[in-house]
This record gives structure tokens, C-alpha cells and sequence, in this order.
């Protein structure tokens, strides 16, 4: 009859079921992007060593305080909060850095490794330091053995207490440090992670945050009863979630994917242990430190198919909302009445012949559970932890569900409440069983309705928790935490080392080079300077000491400059930009700026020699950029520079000998020319750009260096008088500021190229190049900011902030 009434009653299939219900993604490890590290195996990380120890002090000190309140009888020591601000702060930093280095190199996974990471840090942290305080008690007992005193027997009392209490004690602990490390991840770091990465939780906060992986173990029943039903997890059954599973799994087969199908044991351990707990302690080097796995996959490969929990796929059944939405869907009734009146889902089944479908498919649910030991257990669970509240948590809350559930007899539960410490009356723990029985065997209709639809919801959290620890005990067996320095060094070497530092600890050799720019200031006149003064026996070499070279030393750290060459006629400096300083990506402006500073050491030393009646020096500066780091090779530990930006600054700070004896460049005077040759024409000097130059205490930037200062700073063109400019050239104003924080203004010059008949320059070339100058006469500074505040014309961006210039009329520049 039941078949013949299914032929005609209305029911959904599979995806009409579950169209209305909440289905998530898969969550997609990213680990294979990474290296592998020096065990071939996993992948080498090291935390930061200051996060690593202010983790240790904040577990150190709480594990402390934890156990003097509740089981030594002693004034705890008051908690730090500046512990609590390091570690928040410290996880914070950490994160920071991160996010911009995934930014950068869209690295996306260096985030998860760091999520990972840390949780089995402080996982293993939380074991280490409960060892390290027992053995701390231990030692001190072995001292005092020797003298029977009250002393030795209080330390035997602490020693039972700590291996008591060994799950509650880091229970609380662990919960409380990720509890902190959450409230940093809600406040400030998801928010973080959204608004550079697009993700607020490139690990899922379920998973990453997931009680299961909290609890010291999945039995240990006070702990775990507060998240989950005990149900599950009864050390003496191990086939206890099995059975729940094929009971759920079954009643709604039809509506659920194929791989949610349940599987008969194939591996006769997992089929025969009676303790999974103790098979886990025996297999300690496959979980890398945590306990967790074995039992979660144990657990999960006595039910659920691999492909299930292996590959992470989900079902609607992983949204424990889904069970309310279908339960809650249409008001109850009749035989499905349960005492909760709970509100009803708008996301509800718009056929109209959902509620009679909803109504069968409850009925069938109850009469599932109804007299089955599955529905014993859950109403014995449920009011265990009750009961272990009203005896004063003195009697093991497993050892209560048995008993209410019927899975022990009296006798039995007298023996075991005689073997347990401290005093216990077992007669009035049975008086208060029996009344729980009672209790428990007259509860009206209605309530037992609703405990078992809410034990379906509270299941489907502990099977799609049960899943998402295993998938986080797969991603933290996949890291390998290096600790020994020598680890860290071979790992590094073999350039394996994914390093997650705080800023403060990132060491110069540590900093990853972005790009750079080199200055090459090619000095003219140094020769004959040094004959003249040993004609006056004067010292050549204290001479440019004090008045070249020591003035030049003084500005380098300003602008965040470093020699790589120094000699008397040619003066080579770099400038780094670094991945982890984005606040300091200004190398072409400082290089511009430094530029504009030696020249006006070379043109007070002029002065002064004009004065002396000693030469003239003379200089040609050209800057050249390159998007990417420079070589370095080693010289009996001398450190040489390779770079294809040195060679193009020397080109832009030469000077044509041809250009510059001719009619026309002896009118030129100071600046910078760029010229292309007539075909009739030769390049005297070699130049991979084919053009002729002329360069008297002028700077140049070639292209790259250009275009990369316009992404630095935000120009504004000012357009010459007729009377003063060349060809089309315009002059390109902008401020920028120095490693001391102090504003610069920077003027550049854009001017064509022309062509070079022999004798003087003409035309524009064919190919339309330009070239650009640094600006350094104040004169034309000061003209050109002027302009550029009046006509606030912007090239691109925000405008600078004006500066109050004398008003100069300079004539034609070049």
C-alpha cells in the first residue's frame, strides 16, 4: 500500500529539493603553488621569532593562572593585558605584511600558509607548554623526595590534579587564545584582507575557527558537550557516528548527491579498535604533533565516502541552517506538533504540494528515530550535561548518558562511582539518575519531537565540522614549522624558506629588491684640478675630500642612496626601492633630487675656486631605472654590482667632444641636448640609442626613469613663452619628499629630439623622441612652480601643494 500511495503522492527531486537551500563552495587549498621543502615532503616555514615568544609568554602565563584558580588552591597571578596586546598585536603584524606581499605577487596562498601556519603553532604550543609545566612540577618533586615533607605531598597533589584536569586545563587555553586571535581577525584583519585582496577569508572563518580542532580530543566529553551532542563520540562505541550517519543519510538519500552514500569498513584496525584515542598516540609522526587527525579521519573512513571528505565537496547537508529550513519550512501539526513554535523560513518550496510532502517526510524522520537506540542516546546526551551540572560535575558526564540511555545497569554504575576519586555518595547520584529516567521516559510528545529535530541540526554541525578539521589537519601536515637555526639556514639556502617576519625583524640582507636607479655623475676637470694644486703643494686628496666627496656622503642618507663606485672622475651611486617599504617607492624622485644636490656642491666648490683662481669642475649626470633588482657578485667579500642601468647612466651623463667644439655648443652653455645624427653622420661614442649628447652640469633621465617618476608623483605641465623654450619643450612641476619627510620641488624638461648636421642642430627628428632634463637652475624652479600655481593646469592626479617663489623671468632654456 505504502508503494501504491508513492506512486501518486507528489515528491521533489533532487534539485527541486534542494534549489531553496544554502549550498557553499568547496574550499580550494592553494598549497601547490608553494616549494617543497628540504624533507621533500612538506613545505619549510618559519613564524617570526618575537611572535613565536610573545605566544609562548601569553600560554605560558594563562596556563599558569588557569591552574593556581582552579586546582592549586592558590592567589593566581593576575593576568598581563600587555601579554594579550603583544600577541594581538604580533599576529597583526604578521598578517600586515602578508596581505601586501600577496597584493604584490598575487600570492594569494602566502595568506592561507600564514592562517595555517600559526594554528598549528599555537595547537603544538598549547601541548608543549602543559609538558613543560609538569615536568617543571615533577622536578621539583624528585628535589623534594628526599625530604618527606609537606612540601613533596603537595607536589604529588598538583601532579594528580594537572593529569586529571590535563583536557580541561588545555581546553580553556586553547580556546582562549584563538578566541583572541578572532577578535583581531573580526576587527581589523578581514577587513584588511577585503578591502586589498577582495577577500575578507581566503580561509573559511568555519573552518579556520572550527571547535573541533580546539578540543584536546574528540572524547574528551566535558569539553566537547558544549559545542556538540555526545552522540557521536563515545570512546566505547566507536561505531556510534556511523550509525547516525547511515540513519540521516538514509532518510534523505534520494535529495543527496551519490558520493554522500555511506560505505561498510574496509580496514579491519579501524573496524576492531575499541580505543581510538590510544591508536592515534601510537601513530604520532603522521599527524605532525596533533591528535586530531587520526581520530577525525578514523571517524570519517568508517562512514563517508573518500571522495566526500578527501576532496572537501558539500552538500546542502554541510549548511546545519538547512535542516531548520526544511524542519521549519510549514508550521507543525497534528502528529509532527513539537512544544517549539518556531518561526517559519521565507525560504521555503513553492509548490503547492510542499506541505503535504513536508508533512509525510517529518512523519517519516520520527518514526526513524522513534524507540531506536539512536533516539535513547540523543535524549540521554541531552540531559547529561544537566545532570553532570547538578552533582557538581563530580561524575564523568559519558558515564551519566550511559546510564539514562540505559547501557549500564545499576550495578555496574555503583562499582564505577566507587573507583572514582574524591567523595561521592553514590546513592544520591543514582537518586538523582533515576529521577533524570523518569523524567526522560514521560516526556510529553511534543518536546521529544522537537529534541529530535534539533539533534538533526546539531548533527549536520558535527559531520560538516568533522570534515572541515580534516581538511585542516590535511593543510597543517602539508607545513613543516622549522625551529632549529640550521634548519632555517640549509631551508633558506635551498631557497625552499617561505619566512613570514614582523616588519621590525627584517633584516637589510632580508629585503627583496623591487627595482633601482643609478646616478652616474661623470666629474670633468679633476685632472687638471689635481695637477694645479700639487703645483701649489697643496694635498689633492684632502682638497676633494672636504669639498666633494664628504659634502656628497652627507646627502646619501637622505635620499636613501648608496655608493657602488667612486674615483676621481666618476661618481656612480643606487638607489633601492624594497618590496616590504611601499611607503618609500619614490627612487626616481630621491635620484632627481640627489642629483640637484650634487650639483650645487660642485657649484659652491666652484665659487670657492673661482676665488683661489684654481679650474673649474665640471660634471654630467645622467639617471637610468630598471624594473627589477640588480646582480650582486662577491670580491674576497666585496660586494660588486651588475647592472644594465650603470652602463645607460654613463651614456646620459656623457658629453659629444664633437658637439661640444663646435660654434654652436660653445653657445650652448649649462644643460642637457639630445641629438640624433644626419645619415651622414657618425656616433663618435658608442650608444645604444644611436644619439649624440651634450651634457654641461646637466641631468638627464632616460625613458624608464621618466615614466616611472610619473607614476611616483603627480605633475602639472607649464608651457614656455615662445620667447623661452626650444622647439615645443614644456617643463613638468611637481613635489616630492625625502626620507626626512621634508617637501622638494622637482621641474622636469620635455624637449625633442633634433638632428644633427655636423655643425648645428635643426630639425626634429623623424621618430619624434623626446628626452628629459632635472631642472636645477633655482631660477627656472622658481619661474616654473610660479606658472604652475597660477595656471593649475594638472598632467594627471592630485595637484602639489603651491610654494611661495620670487617671481623670475627667465629666458630661453635648454
Amino acid at each position: 500500500m505504502k508503494r501504491f500511495d508513492n506512486l501518486f503522492r507528489w515528491r521533489p527531486d533532487a534539485e527541486e529539493f534542494s534549489k531553496p537551500l544554502q549550498l557553499k563552495r568547496p574550499f580550494k587549498l592553494l598549497f601547490d603553488r608553494l616549494p617543497t621543502g628540504i624533507d621533500n615532503h612538506r613545505i619549510d616555514v618559519a613564524l617570526s621569532p618575537e611572535f613565536m615568544e610573545r605566544c609562548r609568554l601569553f600560554v605560558r602565563r594563562s596556563m599558569m593562572h588557569d591552574v593556581t584558580e582552579n586546582y592549586w588552591g592558590e592567589p593566581p597571578p593576575p593576568p598581563d593585558n600587555k601579554d594579550l596586546l603583544a600577541l594581538r598585536e604580533g599576529y597583526a603584524g604578521l598578517m600586515e605584511l602578508t596581505v601586501d606581499r600577496a597584493r604584490k605577487y598575487n600570492r594569494l596562498e602566502m595568506v592561507q600558509l600564514l592562517q595555517f601556519g600559526v594554528m598549528k603553532f599555537l595547537l603544538r604550543l598549547v601541548g608543549q607548554e602543559y609538558d613543560r609545566l609538569r615536568n617543571q612540577v615533577q622536578r621539583a618533586k624528585n628535589l623534594d623526595n628526599h625530604q618527606s615533607s609537606g612540601r613533596s605531598v603537595q607536589l604529588h597533589d598538583r601532579l594528580v590534579a594537572l593529569a586529571r584536569n590535563e583536557p580541561a586545563i588545555r581546553y580553556r587555553v586553547t580556546r582562549r587564545l584563538f578566541r583572541e586571535i578572532l577578535k583581531i581577525e573580526n576587527m581589523r584583519l578581514s577587513k584588511l584582507r577585503k578591502s586589498v585582496l577582495g577577500r575578507s577569508w581566503p580561509v573559511p572563518k568555519p573552518l579556520l575557527f572550527n571547535p573541533m580542532l580546539q578540543l584536546p580530543s574528540l572524547w574528551a566529553d566535558e569539553q566537547a558537550m558544549g559545542h556538540y551532542p555526545l552522540v557521536c563520540t563515545d570512546r566505547d562505541d566507536p561505531d556510534a557516528f556511523d550509525r547516525v550517519n547511515r540513519l540521516v543519510t538514509g532518510l534523505f538519500a534520494e535529495f543527496l548527491p551519490s558520493w554522500c552514500a555511506n560505505v561498510e569498513p574496509s580496514d579491519q584496525f579501524d573496524t576492531t579498535c575499541s580505543n581510538i584515542q590510544a591508536a592515534a598516540q601510537r601513530h604520532p609522526g603522521e599527524q605532525g604533533g596533533l591528535i586530531g587527525y587520526n581520530e577525525t579521519l578514523m571517524l570519517l573512513k568508517r562512514s563517508l565516502q573518500p571522495s566526500e571528505y578527501q576532496s572537501g565537496q558539500c552538500s546542502w547537508l554541510d549548511s546545519p541552517e538547512n535542516i531548520d529550513r526544511i524542519v521549519y519550512s510549514v508550521k507543525h501539526g497534528g502528529a509532527i506538533r513539537t512544544d517549539f513554535d518556531a518561526p517559519l523560513f521565507r525560504t521555503t518550496w513553492h509548490n503547492d504540494k510542499w506541505p503535504g510532502f513536508h508533512h509525510r517526510l517529518m512523519k517519516q524522520i520520527l518514526k526513524a528515530f522513534h524507540g531506536s537506540r539512536v533516539e535513547r542516546d540523543l535524549l540521554a546526551c541531552h540531559a547529561g550535561p544537566l545532570v553532570y551540572q547538578e552533582l557538581s560535575r563530580q561524575v564523568p558526564v559519558r558515564l551519566l548518558c550511559q546510564y539514562l540511555a540505559g547501557r549500564m545497569t545499576r550495578g555496574d554504575l555503583q562499582r564505577k562511582l566507587a573507583n572514582l576519586p574524591g567523595k561521592i555518595a553514590p546513592a544520591q547520584v543514582i537518586k538523582v539518575l533515576d529521577r533524570m529516567r523518569s523524567t526522560i521516559s514521560s516526556m510529553p510528545a511534543p518536546r521529544r519531537r522537537r529534541r529530535i529535530f534539533s539533534f538533526l541540526r546539531h548533527f549536520a554541525l558535527f559531520r560538516r565540522d568533522l570534515k572541515q578539521a580534516y581538511q585542516a589537519h590535511l593543510a597543517m601536515r602539508r607545513i613543516h614549522l622549522l625551529v632549529r637555526p640550521e634548519d632555517i639556514e640549509l631551508s633558506r639556502r635551498n631557497g625552499s624558506l617561505l619566512e613570514f617576519p614582523l616588519r621590525e625583524e627584517l633584516q637589510p640582507e632580508q629585503h627583496r629588491i623591487r627595482n633601482h636607479v643609478i646616478i652616474k655623475a661623470d666629474v670633468r676637470g679633476s685632472t687638471t684640478m689635481t695637477s694645479e694644486l700639487r703645483n701649489r703643494n697643496l694635498n689633492p686628496a684632502s682638497h676633494f675630500s672636504l669639498n666633494f666627496f664628504e659634502p656628497i656622503n652627507k646627502l646619501l642618507e637622505n635620499y636613501g642612496a648608496k655608493k657602488v663606485f667612486i674615483e676621481g672622475d666618476a661618481v656612480i651611486l643606487s638607489i633601492f626601492e624594497y618590496e616590504d617599504t611601499p611607503y618609500q617607492w619614490l627612487c626616481v624622485s630621491h635620484a632627481c633630487g640627489l642629483a640637484r644636490k650634487i650639483l650645487q656642491v660642485v657649484d659652491n666648490q666652484n665659487v670657492k675656486n673661482r676665488e683661489n683662481d684654481l679650474p673649474e669642475l665640471e660634471l654630467g649626470l645622467g639617471i637610468a631605472f630598471s624594473d627589477e633588482a640588480p646582480t650582486f657578485l662577491y670580491d674576497e667579500g666585496r660586494e660588486i654590482m651588475i647592472s644594465p642601468a650603470i652602463n645607460r647612466a654613463d651614456q646620459l651623463s656623457s658629453c659629444s667632444a664633437a658637439v661640444r667644439k663646435s660654434e654652436y655648443g660653445k653657445r650652448l652653455g649649462r644643460g642637457v641636448m639630445v641629438l640624433t645624427p644626419a645619415p651622414s653622420e657618425t656616433v663618435n661614442k658608442e650608444s645604444s640609442d644611436k644619439l649624440i649628447r651634450y651634457n654641461v652640469n646637466g641631468i638627464e633621465l632616460d625613458v624608464p626613469a621618466y615614466y616611472k617618476l610619473k607614476s611616483e608623483l603627480s605633475f602639472r605641465r607649464v608651457e614656455l613663452e615662445s620667447g623661452k623654450r626650444v622647439m615645443n619643450d614644456h617643463l613638468l612641476v611637481a613635489r616630492y619628499p625625502d626620507l626626512e619627510g621634508h617637501m622638494h620641488d622637482l621641474v622636469i624638461r620635455e624637449a625633442a629630439v633634433t638632428v644633427w648636421d655636423g655643425e648645428k642642430s635643426g630639425r626634429r627628428a623623424a621618430d619624434g623622441r623626446c628626452y628629459y632634463q632635472v631642472i636645477s637652475d633655482p631660477e627656472m624652479v622658481d619661474y616654473a612652480v610660479k606658472q604652475a600655481n597660477q595656471r593649475r593646469r594638472p598632467l594627471s592626479g592630485a595637484v602639489s601643494a603651491p610654494q611661495q617663489a620670487k617671481p623670475t623671468s627667465p629666458g630661453r632654456y635648454h
